[in-house]
């Protein structure tokens, strides 16, 4: 259910993920990373996220030039499926 897997994301969001703040829109099973904190190209970004964290998100370049320094991730699974990118992305940044 999405509104388990959003509670589940706001959880780690509460405890802090050094560099990384979430945007969730009302209605909508995407959120979006804003990884700024980073100090990331989009390149940069897009290549940590995929070879060291081990997972996929959008590009938020995709999306336009303000998108530049964001990821979106879709929500839309079970709950372990959230928890378990959640802590790939706490121990990438460790």
């Amino acid at each position: 259910d999405c509104l388990d897997a959003l509670d589940i994301f706001q959880g780690f969001l509460d405890k802090g993920i050094k560099g990384i703040k979430a945007i969730h829109a009302d209605g909508t099973y995407f959120v979006w990373l804003d990884c700024r904190g980073l100090n990331m190209s989009q390149d940069e970004l897009n290549k940590f996220f995929v070879e060291t964290v081990k997972l996929g998100f959008n590009s938020g370049k995709t999306f336009g030039p303000d998108g530049e320094g964001f990821l979106r991730m879709n929500i839309a699974c079970p709950k372990s499926t959230v928890e378990q990118a959640l802590d790939r992305i706490v121990k990438a940044l460790a």
